[in-house]
């Protein structure tokens, strides 16, 4: 036996505190337990660690140095390492895959993100956008955005809430003077900016939140944003992601009456049947 993980953290606490004593006390262990580890790994490796001086500190030889900065490399590693057997072996998965939809990106969504990785820093998480889904069997464990209507087996969901739609244009285009004024045979007039279809946007959706003959379609969300704020068209938006938007000028909700069709769409989450410890907390989390 030459270098252990046991040695290295002898090594790495003699040399930090520059005292055999205080190296015992952090570690829980004797003076003497100390002293006799660090002599056998300098008998193992046939190497002088420390200078040992009558009323001097312990100091690292130039071999000890380099050991020392190489241990400071490894333990934090070995340390991830046990942190994360732990946690598996407490269920607790090393990933999570979660489709998000750019709909259900509000605050509240994020702040559960952030309160995930806190408690469960070991997790590695990926986000895909949801739209570019093809199907169920895509990789993915949650799923959260509007409602497809469907449930396939071996995957469960609940309703977590509604989108609240709003009519949205630039401060620019001509429909922001026919604000609370408007009817649907205004905004056939202008072009309207539209997700393509996906897999969250069916072509039933989409088309029955067309009001507009002339349809500027894209791919992302984000296009979406940056052409309605450029005042290229103007759009059907989520209400809580246009809020702040709204109230600084930079768009205009032009309080559209959406009569019996009503402007509330489901949000639901979606997710698989072997979901780990993490990914049954977040579900919990989610719909409370």
């Amino acid at each position: 036996m030459h270098i252990t993980i046991e040695r290295l953290k002898y090594l790495v606490a003699v040399a930090q505190h520059g005292s055999f004593s205080a190296a015992a006390r952090e570690l829980g262990v004797s003076n003497t337990a100390v002293n006799k580890t660090i002599q056998a790994l300098e008998f193992d490796l046939e190497l002088e660690i420390f200078n040992r001086r009558h009323g001097k500190r312990p100091s690292l030889t130039d071999a000890g140095k380099k050991l020392y900065v190489q241990a400071l490399d490894i333990l934090p590693k070995v340390v991830l390492m046990e942190q994360h057997a732990e946690v598996l072996a407490k269920g607790v998965e090393s990933n999570l895959t979660i489709a998000v939809h750019p709909y259900t990106l509000s605050h509240d969504f994020n702040l559960k993100m952030r309160a995930l990785i806190e408690t469960y820093p070991t997790v590695d998480l990926k986000f895909v956008d949801a739209e570019s889904l093809s199907g169920y069997d895509d990789d993915f464990d949650i799923y959260v955005g509007p409602t497809r209507h469907e449930v396939p087996r071996g995957m469960n969901a609940l309703m977590t809430g509604h989108l609240e739609w709003r009519v949205l244009c630039a401060p620019d285009f001509p429909l922001a003077a026919k604000r609370k004024h408007l009817e649907p045979a205004d905004l056939d007039q202008h072009p309207q900016l539209l997700l393509t279809e996906g897999f969250c946007t069916k072509p039933e959706y989409r088309e029955a939140m067309r009001y507009s003959t002339q349809v500027v379609s894209v791919d992302r969300f984000y296009q979406m944003r940056n052409m309605l704020l450029a005042g290229v068209g103007f759009a059907i938006y989520p209400a809580h992601l246009c809020e702040q938007q709204v109230s600084v000028g930079k768009l205009i909700d032009l309080e559209f009456d959406f009569g019996s069709a009503g402007n509330l769409w489901p949000i639901e989450v979606l997710w698989r049947d072997q979901l780990g410890v993490a990914g049954a907390w977040l579900i919990e989390q989610l719909v409370s």
